[in-house]
């Protein structure tokens, strides 16, 4: 007997009549929220690709069920990114903490602060989600030392915690029990407090030991549902990136994808080659776009810059890699030369500067965002002395503003805070400098006394 593989095929549909939104055969009834500043907007698309439709009514099905889960996948901002998708498609408010082995109980739960010489204590992230009926989501499981998620067991499995100001948080079902023999003041009076009946978790991690990081403990694994979140099918990112660049020839996005593909792949982690960023490939699709004629190998260094991390061996797969499939460069690649022009755009909503570039003998126009002080094409510095490569260099880091963030690696000394500030006095930017070293606490980078 032959069994035919099978597809299905799930369709988001929002009925706001009577404000249920569907996929596929599950539905779930909005509510509104009482902060809606708290749920995130712009994560959702018109097209989705199935595998992340697929996803979310998984995660639906969950959280019908009362259930936490914790979506478990490579590198990347696929997990966090379907995590928002489903609050803003259920208008869901979010508690989001980012962990580290820096975090402590009292970033989970309490923090003790002194105001006008008396200490209070103000709730945390897991004191507000639960008990204003919020999502909780907790990123970077795995890097969390493993005496700081217990405190989180008793929450996650029986909505209990004992705080530490005195006050008791109780699951709905037995504080409702409770409040049918006794009353709310009562209750007050002995510092129960309701755990909302919507309170859910979702927590977001890398599987370990592959990756470095802790494991979970038994007793907080058993607490969740799992899913395992992996990288867009090649179908489906495909399709994501063909309606990305337009300009682009299918041919060259499909050998990209390929490439790409190739380097996550088991064997090339055999061979001790880092994943490659999968989720950036549409930021390179972006710039290739507005650039049509520049080297596809250049662009891929900026993404996996393999000639700086890796070996001899490593270099050699990667190049042997971009041999397959069509990539490596001519003898005279194009790239950009220099930046001819920074301009204000007045009348936007946003801030954004016009900046046209030189690759070859073209000039080429494209819109960057800016800060808030004039823009100026040259800083005048006398402790800056730019060269032919240090104009390349800035002309790059426009085309990479355009769609991202990034990262300038070299040796000690090579002038990176000096282009940096260079190109943040171009686009009109402050800067805020933040030495980090190896023990630096994550209070400096979130909050200032």
């Amino acid at each position: 007997m032959l069994f035919k593989k099978c597809t299905v095929y799930f369709n988001i549909s929002s009925f706001f009549l009577g404000d249920t939104v569907t996929i596929g055969d599950v539905s779930f009834k909005l509510k509104t929220p009482k902060s809606p500043e708290l749920v995130p907007l712009n994560y959702m698309s018109d097209n989705l690709a199935q595998s992340v439709v697929q996803h979310l009514r998984w995660i639906m099905q969950k959280d019908l069920l009362g259930q936490d889960v914790f979506l478990i996948g490579p590198p990347g901002p696929l997990r966090r990114s379907i995590a928002m998708q489903y609050l803003e498609l259920t208008k869901r408010e979010v508690e989001y903490i980012a962990l580290s082995r820096d975090t402590t109980e009292t970033d989970l739960k309490q923090r003790r602060e002194i105001r006008a010489g008396t200490a209070f204590y103000i709730d945390q992230c897991a004191v507000r989600a639960a008990t204003e009926g919020r999502i909780l989501v907790l990123e970077g499981l795995e890097k969390a030392e493993r005496n700081v998620l217990p405190v989180l067991n008793n929450l996650l499995e029986n909505r209990e915690m004992q705080l530490e100001d005195g006050r008791f948080l109780m699951s709905a079902e037995r504080y409702d029990k409770l409040l049918q023999e006794h009353t709310k003041t009562e209750l007050d009076a002995w510092k129960i407090v309701r755990v909302s009946e919507d309170f859910r978790v979702i927590a977001l991690g890398l599987p370990v030991p592959r990756y470095s990081g802790n494991p979970l403990d038994p007793p907080l694994r058993s607490r969740f549902q799992a899913r395992d979140v992996y990288h867009l099918p090649f179908k489906d990112h495909l399709k994501l990136l063909y309606s990305v660049g337009s300009n682009v020839s299918a041919q060259r996005i499909s050998q990209l994808l390929s490439f790409a593909t190739t380097l996550c792949s088991q064997e090339s982690s055999m061979l001790g080659l880092p994943d490659f960023p999968l989720d950036s490939l549409s930021a390179a699709v972006q710039i290739l776009d507005s650039f049509p004629m520049m080297s596809v190998q250049h662009i891929i260094k900026w993404l996996y810059p393999y000639n700086v991390l890796l070996g001899k061996e490593g270099r050699t797969a990667v190049e042997d890699a971009l041999k397959r499939f069509e990539l490596q460069d001519s003898e005279s690649p194009l790239l950009p030369s220099r930046i001819k022009k920074v301009e204000q755009i007045h009348g936007s909503k946003t801030l954004q500067a016009d900046v046209t570039v030189q690759i070859a003998e073209k000039e080429v126009k494209f819109q960057v965002p800016a800060g808030t002080r004039p823009l100026k094409l040259c800083s005048g510095s006398d402790t800056f002395i730019e060269t032919s490569s240090h104009k390349q260099l800035l002309a790059e880091m426009m085309q990479s503003h355009m769609v991202k963030d990034m990262c300038l690696i070299g040796g000690k000394g090579c002038g990176k805070t000096v282009i940096a500030k260079e190109f943040a006095n171009m686009l009109g930017y402050n800067i805020e400098p933040v030495m980090l070293y190896q023990s630096v606490a994550q209070l400096p980078l979130t909050s200032r006394s």
